[in-house]
């Protein structure tokens, strides 16, 4: 079905459910990373909300509406591209997603937040064969959008929306790095059976398109050499993309977890101790808790000429590594009171990071203040 033909079903939709069902001011529609998972952003706005104000109402749009072991009771769930979707969709008077929503119109009143999944994103947005940006046109009905840097609203500007409003809070998700979180730490390990381990060191590389991992590296010798190092018990979790199987080398050794089904990325940041990824703005969220990060980025070379960096890599305070080698000789030397130097840097490179623990309290008063 072309684009022309889908925005046109759209579009009748939109009018005809302004005709027959009223627009509900107290009511909020959801979905995160369309529609895969509850999680993100979104995730912790829900949450919140439903504590700010009860009253609302909080519908989440899911690929699969039996995935729901997360979900609240309070919380209606309806599946994506249904019917029952679009009802709640263009009845809602609110829309809080993260990752764009291409629709052809909004109908008069609702107000829509997106809250990105990306603020201090290394990867350049795609781009079409004519040179527009794809995500132009999926946040081009956007009202706001949540920024927490300079380097965040650059990036709004130049490839979301250059006309919606900037909202200086900082990732919801990532107040939960803030909080007084010695029963989470602990409930989150105990999911993952990682009660035996003292320290964790978590990779998470990002998802290149093609369906394979990055390089195979051999965990089990760097766990090897950290309990060396330190006399202590080392697990790796490995978090790959959801397209991507873990390797099977990796299974044969017990330290080695497959954290890739868990469903918020932000509760393996917060019991990691070390973070190993690539182009992921999740490195960013991590440096917040002043821990060790470094880039594992053997493709570098290809992928600024490919997909492309929005900054200039070696230019930056991050550490990185295009070998195994070397990476392994970094992680092994990085001391704890280097990494809180590096984190610095790099949250100051990205200029005026906002972040602070009241995210989502402050994205949520944006919505009650205008109910």
């Amino acid at each position: 079905m072309t684009r022309f033909i889908k925005n046109t079903i759209l579009r009748v939709l939109c009018i005809f459910i302004s005709v027959f069902y009223r627009l509900n001011r107290k009511k909020i529609f959801f979905r995160a990373y369309n529609g895969l998972r509850y999680a993100c952003n979104p995730r912790a706005i829900s949450e919140k909300m439903h504590e700010m104000d009860p009253a609302m109402e909080i519908v989440w749009s899911m690929n699969d509406v039996n995935d729901v072991a997360d979900i609240p009771d309070y919380v209606r769930i309806v599946k994506k591209k249904s019917f029952a979707e679009y009802r709640e969709l263009f009845t809602s008077k609110f829309w809080v997603l993260n990752a764009g929503l291409i629709v052809p119109c909004k109908r008069k009143g609702q107000l829509y937040m997106d809250t990105w999944h990306g603020d201090r994103a290394f990867k350049n947005v795609d781009k079409t064969s004519d040179g527009s940006s794809l995500l132009s046109e999926a946040y081009k009905h956007v009202d706001v959008i949540l920024s927490g840097s300079d380097y965040g609203d650059e990036i709004i500007r130049r490839s979301l929306n250059p006309n919606a409003e900037i909202l200086h809070c900082g990732s919801p998700r990532n107040d939960i790095l803030f909080q007084d979180n010695a029963f989470k730490v602990e409930s989150i390990r105990k999911t993952l059976n990682l009660e035996r381990f003292d320290k964790i060191l978590t990779y998470a590389p990002t998802f290149r398109g093609n369906g394979l991992a990055a390089d195979l590296l051999d965990f089990s010798y760097l766990a090897d050499e950290l309990e060396k190092r330190d006399g202590k018990k080392w697990a790796v979790l490995i978090r790959q993309h959801h397209k991507v199987k873990m390797q099977p080398e990796w299974k044969n050794d017990s330290r080695i977890v497959d954290a890739s089904k868990y469903p918020e990325m932000q509760d393996l940041l917060l019991i990691s101790d070390m973070v190993i990824s690539d182009y992921s703005s999740l490195v960013g969220d991590f440096v917040l808790m002043n821990r060790p990060v470094v880039l594992y980025v053997p493709d570098l070379d290809d992928y600024k000429s490919s997909r492309g960096l929005n900054f200039d890599l070696e230019k930056s305070p991050f550490k990185y590594a295009q070998n195994a080698k070397d990476l392994f000789q970094i992680i092994l030397d990085f001391k704890e009171s280097e990494a809180v130097e590096n984190c610095k840097k790099i949250l100051d490179f990205y200029g005026h990071v906002c972040e602070n623990g009241n995210a989502s309290e402050q994205a949520c008063q944006w919505i009650l203040d205008r109910v």
